[in-house]
This record gives structure tokens, C-alpha cells and sequence, in this order.
């Protein structure tokens, strides 16, 4: 099979691999939907060394597909079944991880950072990690359901907003923009900031609230413009600019609450003041629980969210360089790998 490896310095390379064999408890999907996301980056842009110290580890870890073969004592999935993938997984056994939440695990792991990933024509994986994928939704929103969209669906359900309320969010990047579709269904007045012109312009064209071109619009005069000085109910910052941080606390009002998602700079400076005369809330956000991906499924089905129109460019596993390079630009929505 075909697989997806990370050389270092802004490089990846696709080499021939054995097809996976499931163990006991373990599964091998066959990847139907796989989708590239932000943090992708951080590995895409790492150095040499650091590539060659995962030995030719599988990238990626936004998996959705049809399970293709099962290991012994498997019962939660079939041959055949359609599934995502939670991509975090830890050891399966202390109080975060039974909450379902094994990003917090102290033994903390994931697909295409501490073990193969699934950036290749099958991935193996323990079954418990599988989740069911219904058959109305694609496999390019799976891949979405499996990170992106899971951490946009647990970063505003932190918000303690109601129709009507208005809802900031900075970084229109597929987090983001899965993000503001969400805000839209719950009616929010939704506010969307970039400095990318395409993904603004993708943002406008599906989106039903307010775009901002930071780099032409102060973000802090428009929200405050189109609050009338009240300021926002709640914000997201999923772009990790230091920047948008700092405008994040500087744009939520009277009780606000400001969710932080994008990870980028190492630091968080705020205006002391819009914390205290404000009584503002602080909220981190690290994907999203295993329960969630259930609610999330739900919330998408009910609400009708397009999760489809993010999808800009799909590309075939061959054309990972290609992929990685043009994802890396910026001048995208969410963009997959697909298999036919």
C-alpha cells in the first residue's frame, strides 16, 4: 500500500508500505476519507532530524473509512462498517480516558504522531477507537467529524450563549469555518475574522454572519460597531496569532467567555483590565471527548450543517507533496485525501 511520510523542513515523500494485519482487539480500515488539518503543519514544517526520528512513521490522523478486516475479540464493529476514527489515544485504562477523553491521558498518544497514521490506503487501529459514520453523511465530513469539526462543536458548546447573542471568531482555517457553520445553526450573530483573502472570501460565501478582513477592517472598531460598544457573548480564537489572542479578550463583553483553540505562539498577553472590569471567562480547548462525537453527529444531522461546502480540494494519496504544499498556503478550505 501506499502511505505518507514527513521528511522534515516542509517535505513529504510517499513510500510503499506492507498493508497492516489486525491484532486482537485491532481493526484495519480501509481509508476512504482522510482529511489534512492545522497541526499536520507543525509536523509538515519540523526539522530533518525530527522526521528521521519517527523512522517513516504514517502521517495523519483524521481517518474515516470502511473497516476491512477484524482481529479477535472485536465486537463493536463488523467487516464492511462504515467508521471515523477518534484520533487521540491513551491507555485505556485511568479516569480520563474511561471519561472518554484520552487526550488528557498521561500516556497520551496519536495516529501520525506516536504511531502510524492515516494518510495511507488502510490504517490499523484498536476497535474501541472506531465510531460509527451514518450513511447520510460523506466520507469527506467524516474526516471533518473526526477533528476539525469535533473541535469546533466542543469549543463553542463552552459558550454559554443563546439565539440572537453574538459570537466572535477569529481564524477561518477548517476549525474555524466548522466553527462559524455551528454558530450560524444555533442562530448566534455570528462575527468571523481573518487576514486570508481566500478564506475570507470562502467564509462570506457560506457562511451567513459577518466576514472581517483583519488585515483591512480593525476587528476591535467592527465588533464594537456591530454590537453597539456592548461587545461579544463569545469568542473563539482558533488561529493561534498572538495578535488574535489579545483581540479575542479585547472584543467579548460584560461576562464574556473566550475560548482558545489555535495553537501557534508560545504566548498569551491580554490587557489585564478587559479581564477584571469585564469579569471575563477563559476557556482552553484540546479537541473534543468520545461522547462528543456522538452529540456532534447529532448536531450536524439536525441542524442540516454544511460541512460539504468546506471541502475545497481533494487530492489522491499520490499527490501528498502537492497536498501538503497548497494546504500549507492557506489558499484552502478543508482539503482531504480521497480514495475511490
Amino acid at each position: 500500500m501506499k502511505g505518507v511520510v514527513y521528511l522534515g523542513e516542509s517535505r513529504v515523500e510517499v513510500r510503499e508500505f506492507p498493508r497492516p494485519k489486525p491484532g486482537p482487539g485491532m481493526v484495519v480500515i480501509e481509508m476512504k476519507a482522510a482529511g489534512l488539518c492545522g497541526s499536520d503543519l507543525h509536523k509538515y514544517h519540523n526539522t530533518q532530524k525530527w522526521a528521521e526520528g519517527r523512522e517513516g512513521m504514517i502521517s495523519g490522523h483524521e481517518p474515516t473509512g470502511i473497516v476491512a478486516e477484524t482481529g479477535t475479540y472485536v465486537k463493536n464493529v463488523a467487516v464492511g462498517d462504515r467508521v471515523c476514527v477518534y484520533h487521540s489515544i491513551g491507555c485505556g485504562h485511568c479516569p480520563v480516558c474511561l471519561a472518554g477523553t484520552p487526550v488528557f491521558c498521561d500516556h497520551e498518544g496519536a495516529f501520525g504522531r506516536t504511531l502510524d497514521g492515516c494518510h495511507a490506503d488502510y490504517m490499523a487501529t484498536e476497535a474501541k477507537y472506531c465510531l460509527p459514520l451514518p450513511d447520510e453523511f460523506s466520507f469527506a465530513v467524516g474526516a471533518q467529524l473526526a477533528c476539525t469539526a469535533g473541535t469546533a462543536f466542543a469549543a463553542l458548546k463552552k459558550i454559554p450563549s443563546r439565539a440572537g447573542e453574538t459570537v466572535v471568531i477569529f481564524g477561518l482555517g477548517p476549525v474555524g469555518l466548522a466553527a462559524m457553520l455551528m454558530s450560524d445553526a444555533l442562530e448566534y450573530r455570528t462575527i468571523a475574522v481573518d487576514i486570508n483573502p481566500y478564506r475570507v472570501a470562502l467564509a462570506k460565501r457560506v457562511g451567513k454572519g459577518t466576514v472581517i478582513n483583519g488585515n483591512e477592517t480593525d476587528a476591535g472598531d467592527a465588533v464594537g460597531e456591530l454590537t453597539q460598544g456592548t461587545g461579544a457573548k463569545g469568542v473563539i480564537e482558533c488561529s493561534g496569532s498572538a495578535a488574535a489572542r489579545s483581540q479575542a479578550a479585547a472584543v467579548a463583553g460584560l461576562h464574556g467567555t473566550v475560548v482558545y483553540v489555535g495553537a501557534g505562539a508560545d504566548t498569551l498577553c491580554v490587557d489585564f483590565l478587559d479581564i477584571l472590569r469585564k469579569e471575563l471567562t477563559f476557556r482552553g480547548n484540546s479537541v473534543y471527548s468520545i461522547q462528543e462525537y456522538f452529540e456532534l453527529v447529532d448536531f450536524v444531522r439536525n441542524h442540516r450543517v454544511p460541512l460539504d461546502e468546506l471541502v475545497t480540494h481533494r487530492f489522491g494519496i499520490e499527490q501528498a507533496p502537492e497536498a501538503f504544499s497548497l494546504f500549507n498556503s492557506g489558499e484552502t478550505g478543508k482539503t482531504v485525501f480521497i480514495w475511490d
